[in-house]
């Protein structure tokens, strides 16, 4: 573990301390899939508080760490929705001027760069034909809101919309595909599903670009199992739905839902 992973456990350490003391529901800023991976090994040692990843979007990629004090007890996606005032994650709806030039996940990420929000203060930006929809902490949302005029030679509208909402409306759609493998090791399953070289599968493995059920996974010979969720940064992500027929050749077939 390196210093800045110690760090990153500390604050989020202080966070969940700060639920328990004051019952109140307390979150980490935006962490990134290898930040966590690494806080997700922590154990909450304070009584009652739970800990839970939450990005606003579905199977979002940039998440915060939620703790929750011991009187809430339903499902927190439920809760939060319940309770709208509760939640420390807003989403911003952006809609470009329909003669503004076509606009992407760089363009939108600039503005609000130039707006001097930092990175950690923002999740998934998910992009559409008119705009986009991005994932912010709750606290800042207004600020956005009112000052996200512009990205690049575009003109924008921002408003503030429920994650409930942004959630309805950004539902992944997978393509099923299938591929054969000799075993499910990792290595191979990475390398049919996202069409690269075996080396070059083994070695986004072990620098730590590739995720199964949003854990970090060096192991190149790890297992994969029917239901496995894996992410390869900046390729995608897919759900492995079943591995248990055999080919006439002996070799394993493996359906999968493929998302970009």
């Amino acid at each position: 573990m390196t210093a800045d992973d110690k760090l990153l456990l500390a604050r989020i350490e202080d966070k969940a301390r700060q639920c328990s003391e004051n019952s109140m529901i307390t979150n980490s800023v935006f962490l990134d899939m290898h930040e966590r991976s690494v806080a997700s090994e922590m154990k909450v040692g304070f009584g009652g508080v739970r800990m839970f990843f939450y990005g606003g979007f579905n199977d979002a990629e940039r998440t915060a760490a939620v703790f929750l004090p011991d009187y809430i007890t339903e499902n927190p996606t439920d809760y939060l929705d319940k309770y709208p005032e509760d939640d420390p994650i807003a989403v911003v709806e952006i809609e470009k001027d329909k003669f503004s030039p076509a606009l992407g996940h760089r363009d939108y990420l600039g503005a609000l760069m130039g707006l001097g929000i930092k990175r950690e203060m923002t999740g998934d930006i998910i992009v559409t034909e008119n705009g986009c929809k991005i994932a912010v902490l709750a606290k800042i949302a207004p600020f956005i809101a009112e000052n996200l005029g512009k990205a690049g030679r575009g003109t924008l509208n921002a408003k503030i919309i429920p994650p409930s909402q942004a959630r309805e409306g950004a539902k992944a759609v997978g393509t099923p595909d299938s591929f054969t493998v000799s075993s499910m090791r990792l290595d191979s399953v990475v390398k049919n599903a996202f069409r690269i070289s075996r080396g070059d599968a083994a070695q986004a493995i072990e620098s730590g670009i590739v995720f199964v059920n949003d854990i970090e996974c060096t192991k190149p010979d790890k297992k994969i199992t029917e239901g496995d969720k894996i992410v390869f940064r900046r390729k995608g992500r897919i759900i492995v739905n079943d591995c248990s027929s055999v080919s006439k050749k002996g070799r394993i077939i493996v359906e999968i839902t493929r998302f970009q």
